[in-house]
């Protein structure tokens, strides 16, 4: 049996709708995101971006995975998949975009929370000053990237433990493809666990910086809703009824890769340490992850009324010209609003 073929379908199909549907939105940014938007334009665009580039490493890796006892293998089943080093970089790329999408959505989160709740200290952010929200997911992306390298890069041993199983499912012989894989423990013959410490920080770390960034962004959504609902916030009308709209669209963009990626690479990370085999069935893993960057843009087209209106062609005349004004006038604008 070779690899399922409706999973390179998925993967495939996901990368057409992420181009077009991130195309889409950065064209309403350009066209629709006045001054009142103000720098967050900016975490916009390099969102979107985000998510173009993370669909193209989707394609330059194409994920297959299967989980056995105490071990996941991951390998590259692309154009790369015969050449070792540059396939275990991609897999490698692949993986640390993982924590740098959940580092992205924090660098939101805290914007708004700033933004909301913090107006006074908004003055951080002036000029080339806000590129520095990009460095903290840089590293984190570093630093996972790293760690995937040192922990779950191949051996002979992962070689010997999932050979029999890649050569009879998936028809190819692993030592010519390119893979990563955490294996926590081994048996010995007497039945006493062998225990890996690299693969198992290699886990905790991923855990721990997932559980981090999660625990800073419910605390930001918790404090910027409630500044949000309270009466003594002095900001217009219309001012708050977008940033209503930019905090619901931000919140679901963090619920999607919760069910798209990190549920289910969480569960990628654990299901071994139990030895609950899945199998082939890990593979849904690598489809759900290939839907986020389609799917995300989507709920801020929607959400966001001045996006969905000029989409569907229902907003007002007035409300164009008004909006044409504010485009021109951002230019000119260093508003943080």
């Amino acid at each position: 049996m070779a690899v399922p073929f409706y999973l390179h379908i998925c993967q495939y199909c996901a990368y057409f709708i992420a181009t077009v549907t991130n195309c889409l939105l950065l064209h309403l940014i350009q066209r629709r995101a006045g001054s009142t938007f103000g720098r967050y334009r900016v975490l916009m665009i390099s969102f979107s971006i985000y998510a173009i580039v993370y669909a193209n490493i989707e394609i330059l890796t194409l994920p297959v995975m299967y989980v056995q006892g105490a071990g996941m293998i991951f390998y590259v089943d692309s154009v790369l998949k015969y050449h070792q080093d540059a396939g275990l970089l991609i897999a490698i790329v692949y993986c640390g975009c993982l924590a740098l999408c959940i580092s992205l959505l924090t660098t939101h989160f805290i914007f708004r929370y700033i933004a909301v709740c913090r107006q006074e200290n908004i003055h951080i952010f002036k000029g080339n000053k806000l590129y520095l929200l990009f460095l903290p997911p840089f590293f984190l992306f570093i630093i996972w990237a790293i760690s995937i390298y040192v922990n779950y890069r191949p051996n002979q041993l992962k070689k010997d433990f999932f050979r029999k199983v890649i050569s009879e499912l998936y028809e190819e012989d692993i030592d010519k493809i390119a893979f990563i894989a955490p294996l926590y423990y081994t048996h010995q013959e007497d039945g006493t666990f062998i225990f890996r410490f690299s693969d198992l920080s290699g886990c905790l770390l991923s855990c721990g910086i997932m559980g981090l960034f999660f625990s800073t962004c419910i605390f930001c959504a918790y404090k910027t809703y409630h500044k949000l609902h309270d009466s003594s916030l002095q900001m217009s009308k219309r001012t708050r009824k977008l940033s209503e709209q930019l905090f619901w669209s931000l919140g679901l963009q963090t619920l999607l890769p919760c069910f798209t990626q990190y549920i289910p690479v969480g569960l990628v990370f654990i299901l071994p340490l139990f030895e609950i085999e899945v199998g082939k069935y890990i593979n849904a893993v690598g489809v759900f992850c290939s839907l986020y960057p389609g799917l995300d843009p989507l709920i801020a087209i929607f959400i966001i009324d001045r996006f969905r209106n000029y989409l569907l062609r229902r907003e007002k005349t007035t409300e164009s010209k008004i909006s044409q004004i504010s485009v021109y006038k951002s230019q000119r604008d260093s508003s943080l609003a």
